[in-house]
């Protein structure tokens, strides 16, 4: 696998072997952090669940991912994690037990902090901020208030004009510039970078893909490319389809990612139904109550922390569930 090109994020880059062996946790999504959120994003994949066990039940469960094993933790939260009063507190106790942080976060909101960011730098985490596009100011601020102002093609000329200077895209960027001069995007030894994009794709964003893919393996960003998954806002009857790509686009999008990866930067890879570029490393979630669940995209609760330990949860998982078994998932997304 080429180096300095992002193809692999620290915390996703996992042997198979140890991906498949039952005595080990691939990566855990798991909501430890606030459901407090600045934006309103029309296809936020979270039911907004409020958060309320403890510091102390997050750490005892972080304790419980250790035992098992666990290569990372998806730090995704309900809403956006950097703001948690106990942010670092998690990360660190994370951290110190082996266990790889990752946060994916707005960016804007608090890594605009140099000193922020370095204390995040020296816990070892790797970080994914928020990319609906990188270049479309208009697209970006209107998503992440999308809920106020409606479906993106009703939008009027003085609303894109207002949209084009708001503050959240020039935010971003600025977080995603302090953190590649921090060095979260430098070329390690073996091959994985500490940042990286995952990005949905829509009918608003599609003719970026080249370019953003391009820019992330130039800078050793790390880049997933998904689509709409049934969990939260676009789980629900009435979400808005209008900017849902169809499969034939999905295809032309695969297709085009793979020949770019293989032609002009020597990565030769399969394509997947969720992220493209990569498997789908991702075994079991962890929500803000405490409810255990097979993954994002599968809602049914397998169990509780406060009642149930992780193990048991595993175990009851691959009973109900053994779709999701490491053993003979192949990492295609089973609900996208």
């Amino acid at each position: 696998m080429p180096i300095g090109i992002g193809a692999q994020l620290k915390g996703w880059a996992i042997e198979e072997e140890k991906f498949r062996s039952p005595d080990n946790l691939p990566v855990v999504d798991f909501l430890a952090m606030t459901h407090a959120c600045p934006h309103d994003c029309y296809f936020c994949f979270t039911c907004k669940i409020g958060k309320n066990i403890s510091i102390d039940e997050i750490k005892r469960t972080i304790d419980q991912l250790a035992e098992a094993k666990a290569h990372a933790v998806n730090f995704v939260g309900e809403g956006e994690p950097t703001i948690d009063k106990d942010f670092f507190e998690i990360l660190e106790y994370t951290a110190s037990k082996n266990i790889q942080p990752v946060i994916f976060t707005d960016a804007a909101t608090k890594l605009r902090d140099r000193d922020f960011v370095r204390r995040m730098r020296k816990t070892g985490a790797s970080v994914a901020p928020k990319c609906d596009s990188l270049f479309n100011p208009i697209y970006q601020n209107w998503l992440v208030q999308s809920k106020r102002l409606g479906p993106f093609g009703n939008l009027t000329d003085a609303q894109r004009e207002v949209l084009k200077n708001d503050e959240f895209f020039h935010q971003r960027n600025e977080a995603i510039q302090i953190l590649m001069e921090e060095g979260f995007n430098e070329i390690s030894p073996d091959g994985t970078t500490r940042m990286g994009f995952d990005m949905v794709i829509t009918k608003a964003n599609l003719h970026e893909v080249e370019r953003t893919l391009r820019f992330c393996r130039d800078n050793n960003l790390w880049i997933v490319f998904a689509f709409f998954i049934p969990a939260g806002r676009s789980a629900c009857s009435d979400f808005d389809q209008s900017l849902t790509v169809s499969e034939e686009e999905k295809q032309a999008v695969r297709k085009l990612v793979q020949q770019i990866d293989r032609d002009d930067y020597g990565f030769e890879h399969d394509t997947y139904t969720n992220f493209i570029t990569m498997q789908c490393v991702e075994f079991m979630q962890i929500r803000g109550n405490g409810d255990i669940t097979p993954c994002p995209g599968n809602p049914t609760v397998i169990g509780n922390i406060r009642e149930s330990t992780i193990r048991d949860a595993q175990k009851i998982m691959m009973e109900r569930f053994p779709c999701h078994n490491p053993m003979v998932f192949d990492g295609k997304c089973l609900y996208r």
